[in-house]
């Protein structure tokens, strides 16, 4: 499959502070990418980098085969034809939806342009808003109108930095499955900054984990959650306990440990929580806590448990 965007040895410093180091990455076309890892870890850095609005201290970009920047080149942002979708959308209040919309395509004729705005509305759901301003407009609307107008200059790739930090909770869900949808129709490439695993894991085909500006772990999302090379991407993707085997270290989810009368581990239970579907326990074996998922009421301080040994995963 043919690579749209490469990175080759990506670094960025800010006042002797290393905030990436060596970063190479290739990104196949019509991918969706989520850029993962705690605060500080560089995402945001990353993804100006490649959208132009920082520079990198080394290395090399290129875009559909297109040197973007090394030591001889850098091609401006404007120039580099990647759309980018601000965390706060960023839609000028004082322009209605379709001057919003068409904010970067002026050279074109009218008669094209409300081509290009109705194409894309009716992709988002949108039909008929174009006079409309961004403050009567749901946030939820807002972000699909803030990525259109990403997309009204047909960019090769797109970046979005954190685009569901605003919108409500209880909404976010399907504004995640919308926006999955715009761009898997669009045939899109993109790039999602968040710091939300269970967001990635909705929305990408694979995810960057970054830690102190390293790419730890570059992967789908199911290979992510079965085998997190660290610690910290484990317990980023779901609930993990860890527990201590021969020298080796096992990354355990709470599927992955069963009640047994017949267990070959004697257990003590520490806690329990009723979740309607099931009770999540949380058991000590020697020394180890473990959290574990049961339909079981189990009513006493001692059980024992079975290990499924073959499914866990050594971590570091």
């Amino acid at each position: 499959m043919k690579h749209i965007l490469s990175l080759q040895n990506i670094s960025k410093s800010f006042d002797k502070t290393k905030v990436l180091e060596d970063i190479s990455l290739d990104i196949d076309k019509g991918k969706i990418i989520s850029l993962l890892g705690k605060s500080g870890s560089g995402k945001t850095t990353l993804l100006n980098i490649i959208a132009g609005f920082e520079k990198s201290d080394n290395g090399t970009m290129s875009l559909n085969n297109k040197i973007i920047f090394d030591k001889n080149h850098f091609i401006e942002p404007q120039k580099r034809n990647i759309g980018f979708v601000f965390q706060n959308y960023a839609l000028f209040p004082h322009m209605n939806i379709f001057k919003n919309i068409t904010f970067g395509v002026d050279n074109k004729p009218l008669e094209e342009k409300q081509k290009i705005v109705s194409g894309l509305l009716k992709l988002v759901d949108l039909e008929g808003l174009e006079k409309r301003y961004p403050h009567e407009l749901s946030g939820g609307q807002q972000q699909r109108i803030a990525l259109i107008r990403a997309m009204a200059l047909n960019p090769q790739l797109i970046l979005l930095d954190e685009p569901f930090s605003s919108i409500d909770t209880m909404i976010k869900t399907t504004i995640q499955k919308q926006l999955l949808k715009i761009l898997k129709n669009s045939h899109k490439t993109a790039i999602i900054v968040t710091h939300d695993a269970s967001e990635a894991m909705a929305l990408s085909d694979k995810i960057i984990y970054l830690e102190e500006g390293k790419i730890v772990q570059y992967d789908t999302p199911i290979n992510i959650y079965k085998y997190p090379k660290t610690k910290q991407i484990a317990q980023s993707f779901g609930v993990a306990s860890f527990i201590k085997k021969e020298d080796k270290t096992y990354c355990v989810r709470p599927n992955d440990v069963t009640f047994s009368k017949n267990g070959k581990h004697r257990a003590y239970i520490l806690s329990k929580l009723f979740q309607g579907d099931k009770y999540i326990y949380e058991v000590q074996i020697n020394d180890e806590s473990i959290t574990l998922y049961s339909t079981e009421d189990i009513d006493t301080e001692y059980y024992s448990v079975e290990i499924n040994w073959d499914k866990l995963t050594t971590i570091n």
